[in-house]
């Protein structure tokens, strides 16, 4: 296999997942970071056809300044922002302005070393100079926050309604309404505009929901792993949770703590804001606001799985990865990776053995044997992945049986074109086509999770899953051992059992 291209294979996809991003999340904020993936994939085009043997290095010269670096500071600087490190934030932005010095990006910059500030007065005239340079509707953005750090929610939803406003519903017209205990309103709104919602706010507007819905449960499995926050802003989302769902004694005593801390941390006013207020009953949900709440809920759960690090909750993933694991040990021990007679002797798929010799067990031991290291490697990061995902949502079971089956029909059909002479190599080995089941199975969820909510989080996911199918079919053209019937049959009983399993799940829970 050929390390150079599937180098540069993988970091063409990444910058066209990220291409896609930028398209469907903020298209006209970001056309420049948009160029720059467009041109990174033009350059690994050109480098696979003529260059295959340093397309990695041609590609990796763009892709890492130019892509990596600055996706990686702004995932830096976001989660820095989450976690109150304001002056971090701003280096981080710095940084990627330096890498990438686009217009946005020095005016992401900018706004972070004014929000690293201590002085409340020197920060506010801080952040009116970056506004006075914003187009309109970042400014009216901006504008926003400043009113969202003043907690004047009055204010935020006339400046949000009115008819020359640039800014429209938004997630911080969320949080203005369940602060003014108009949940209704708020659940309406979030129905309203979740599919106009930025991918990187998604998970905060499901926290608004979550909390003023009154779901403590689950707002701790929103901020445990998806959504990471400065440990007070996360304290106080709890504790309105909490209130909300009737637990006043206990809400009241975690808002005080709060309170009482650091006077300069960003949650401390917000909760001495909510002890002054008059504390009502917690609100009776309309029947549809409540369903909304209860489907913020399931999605969160399914996402906090997806996320799971646990092995007791992904016995399948971890079992299948330690048994590759063990058997490519056994090929090391045994003569090596990459000698065919090892591999024959331990069950690879070679079509006279199978046929001729009736060793049809070989359809799934060739599932467990791979040549090489890279191809190994390759194989268990992608296994970890899919398998994951699939066991979070349908379960230990469900997952170890797609992989298992999924073996079997791609083995059985890359057998079937052997013995028709169709195939280039009388020996398959590999993981991937029980992989491309699995992978079956994702596009299966995702294309429901699509139908469901049609957020730009489920747009983006199943378009790049789409994109992805599209490189790996390219890939197999490139690769001399990539099987493209071994992919495309498993992909196919992935699919086929995905839509059974997904029905089969619905009609248990009816």
């Amino acid at each position: 296999m050929d390390v150079q291209s599937v180098l540069a294979i993988n970091m063409m996809a990444f910058s066209a997942v990220l291409a896609l991003a930028t398209l469907f999340n903020r298209p006209n904020a970001s056309w420049s970071f948009l160029l720059v993936n467009l041109f990174v994939i033009a350059v690994g085009v050109l480098a696979l056809l003529r260059s295959p043997e340093i397309s990695g290095f041609l590609v990796a010269l763009p892709f890492l300044p130019l892509v990596a670096a600055p996706t990686l500071l702004s995932i830096l600087h976001a989660r820095a922002m989450r976690l109150g490190r304001r002056d971090a934030a701003a280096r981080y932005a710095r940084w990627a302005a330096w890498l990438h010095p686009s217009v946005n990006a020095r005016r992401s910059a900018a706004l972070a070393r004014a929000n690293a500030i201590d002085d409340p007065g020197a920060r506010g005239a801080a952040l009116r100079a970056v506004e006075r340079d914003a187009p309109p509707r970042e400014a009216a953005f901006l504008e926003a926050r400043r009113l969202v750090e003043r907690r004047d929610w009055s204010a935020l939803l006339e400046f949000s309604a009115r008819a020359d406003s640039p800014l429209g519903p938004n997630i911080y017209v969320l949080r203005a309404l369940g602060e003014q205990n108009r949940i209704d309103e708020l659940m309406r709104a979030y129905a309203q505009i979740k599919k106009r919602i930025p991918i990187d706010q998604t998970t905060t507007a499901w926290l608004f929901v979550l909390a003023f819905g009154g779901r403590p449960e689950t707002v701790d499995l929103l901020l445990s792993r998806t959504l990471r926050l400065e440990a007070g802003a996360a304290a106080y989302w709890r504790a309105v949770a909490r209130q909300y769902a009737g637990d006043v004694e206990d809400a009241r005593r975690q808002l005080e703590r709060i309170a009482a801390g650091d006077a300069n941390a960003q949650a401390a006013p917000a909760a001495r804001q909510r002890l002054e207020e008059e504390w009502a009953a917690p609100p009776r949900l309309a029947p549809d606001a409540r369903a909304t709440v209860d489907g913020v809920a399931r999605r969160v759960e399914v996402e906090n799985g997806r996320r799971a690090r646990d092995w007791r909750r992904l016995r399948a993933t971890f079992a299948l990865v330690a048994a590759n694991a063990a058997m490519f040990a056994v090929e090391i021990y045994a003569g090596g990776a990459e000698d065919l007679d090892t591999l024959v002797s331990l069950g690879a798929l070679a079509a006279p053995l199978a046929l001729q010799g009736h060793e049809y067990w070989r359809l799934l031991t060739a599932a467990f044997l791979h040549f090489g290291a890279l191809h190994f490697g390759l194989n268990m990061l992608m296994l970890s992945i899919v398998c994951r995902d699939v066991e979070a949502v349908l379960g230990s079971a469900r997952a170890f049986l797609v992989y298992v089956l999924g073996a079997l029909a791609s083995s059985a059909f890359v057998l079937a074109t052997m013995s028709g002479e169709h195939a280039r190599y009388g020996i398959y080995v590999g993981a991937s086509g029980a992989i491309f089941a699995l992978f079956g199975v994702v596009c299966v969820l995702r294309f429901r999770d699509w139908r469901a909510e049609g957020i730009r989080l489920d747009v983006l996911r199943v378009w790049a899953l789409g994109l992805v199918i599209l490189l790996q079919i390219g890939a197999d053209f490139v690769l001399p051992m990539s099987s493209m019937a071994g992919h495309l049959s498993g992909f196919a009983f992935g699919l086929v059992a995905g839509v059974a399993l997904v029905a089969t799940r619905r009609d248990a829970s009816r």
